[in-house]
């Protein structure tokens, strides 16, 4: 439970810090812009000190920008703002006040709680405090601290804080739509968060549901054959008649059968939920001819089934294995089932049509047919479409379910009477494969 915490608390960490390093990125080099524009009435006026602060600005950034990418995002944040604030601090000062040049210290007081790890709550302070202090010095000092005198006119001066002053509204503006936008994408975020977690809260309810009726069903399904078989045990016990001990054996196997085929419906209804989907290359041929061997009848009635295998199979179909055995076992189990005992012959036709995209799969008998309102309820856990047979009321259920996890459907046709024909949609994932 700690671990599955501390993971939770490490990728939000993550998130966060990724968020940071994209955020600083577009920062700077939005600060690349506007530290070029604001420069380039020095290039006009070739006053060569505000080139060469440029020069110092790109170059800082260059390599800030570098270390940001290679995922070093807080050395990067404290060093962004730090040194950026001095090198606000030494042209204010050599320039003076009229060069409008400490506004610029507006948008990185803004900026930096969004780019500084809170986390070091002094480095933090510091940040947010020193650019305070250097503007009580340059005030303190009126500007000339380190002033060497000033290169511009009284005209390019006020050029120059024109410049400075649309430059810091500029950079104001970018910051602040950052900020929206990282706003807008944590509300996107969230209502990520609350449409899985709804969506996760529907199917929890679900899965309670079949939880409860899971455990009622399963107790008495299995106590059913059980106390059946126990009763059959205490009537053998003292009964000397080699007709009705074999009687009473022959309706034990039942039991134990109707038992054994109810344990491996739980177990693949287990399995779907545990296993991981697979990509298998498919031979529906195979696949068929093992399903139907795997559920063939002995005795009497063997002679009565006829099976018929249509396969139109256009290139490699992928898979999984299991699953789809699964799903055409419990289809031809149904069908054994539910067979007609006025018909002759007990038929099975299994057909499927697959290319690169999907393939169809049909699974038609002649038994006694499903009644038209009860159709829609065929694929419900636990449902019995007819009351003389002693099925699990899970195969459908978990046919159902599977071929859903496949990424797929199933449909039912069905005449009272003359037979049912399930139609199952499967996705080749083939194509996963190709677009990755």
């Amino acid at each position: 439970m700690n671990s599955k915490k501390n993971n939770i608390k490490e990728e939000i960490r993550l998130s966060k810090e990724k968020e940071r390093q994209s955020q600083l990125s577009k920062l700077m080099k939005f600060t690349a812009l506007i530290a070029i524009i604001s420069t380039i009435p020095d290039f006009y006026y070739q006053v060569w000190e505000g080139v060469a602060v440029l020069g110092l600005d790109l170059t800082l950034l260059s390599v800030l920008y570098f270390y940001n990418l290679k995922g070093h995002v807080n050395k990067v944040g404290h060093l962004f703002v730090f040194l950026f604030s001095v090198i606000i601090f030494f042209s204010s000062s050599q320039f003076g006040f009229d060069s409008f040049s400490f506004l610029f210290y507006l948008p990185l007081v803004v900026v930096t709680p969004f780019i500084v790890d809170s986390k070091n709550k002094y480095f933090y302070y510091f940040h947010l405090i020193h650019p305070v202090i250097f503007i009580g010095i340059l005030f303190a000092t009126d500007f000339s601290w380190f002033a060497t005198g000033n290169p511009y006119t009284i005209e390019q001066s006020k050029i120059i804080a024109e410049v400075n002053v649309m430059a810091t509204l500029l950079l104001s503006y970018h910051i602040v739509n950052l900020r929206m936008q990282s706003a807008k994408n944590g509300e996107l975020k969230y209502e990520q968060a609350l449409l899985a977690l709804n969506i996760q809260n529907v199917q929890l309810q679900k899965t309670n549901k079949e939880l409860d009726r899971f455990v009622y069903s399963v107790s008495h399904d299995l106590r059913a054959p059980i106390a059946s078989s126990l009763g059959l045990v205490e009537l053998s016990k003292g009964e000397d008649d080699i007709e009705k001990l074999r009687h009473y054996n022959l309706l034990k196997e039942k039991t134990l059968r109707r038992l054994d085929d109810y344990v491996n419906s739980l177990l693949n209804f287990s399995r779907n939920y545990r296993t991981e989907v697979g990509k298998d290359e498919i031979d529906f041929n195979l696949l068929f001819e093992e399903c139907i061997a795997f559920n063939k009848p002995y005795g009497n009635n063997e002679s009565q089934l006829v099976v018929k295998i249509d396969v139109n199979q256009t290139g490699v179909f992928l898979g999984d294995n299991l699953r789809m055995r699964i799903i055409v076992n419990n289809l031809i189990s149904n069908a054994l089932k539910y067979h007609n005992p006025q018909e002759h012959e007990q038929l099975i036709a299994l057909a499927v049509s697959s290319n690169d995209k999907i393939a169809i799969i049909k699974v038609r008998d002649n038994g006694i047919g499903i009644a038209t309102g009860k159709l829609d309820n065929v694929f419900d856990m636990f449902y019995r479409a007819s009351e003389t047979t002693k099925g699990s009321g899970l195969g459908l259920y978990i046919t159902k379910e599977i071929i859903e996890k496949l990424g797929g459907s199933i449909t039912v046709d069905s005449i009272l009477g003359s037979g049912t024909t399930f139609t199952i949609t499967l996705p080749n994932f083939k194509q996963d494969l190709t677009l990755g």
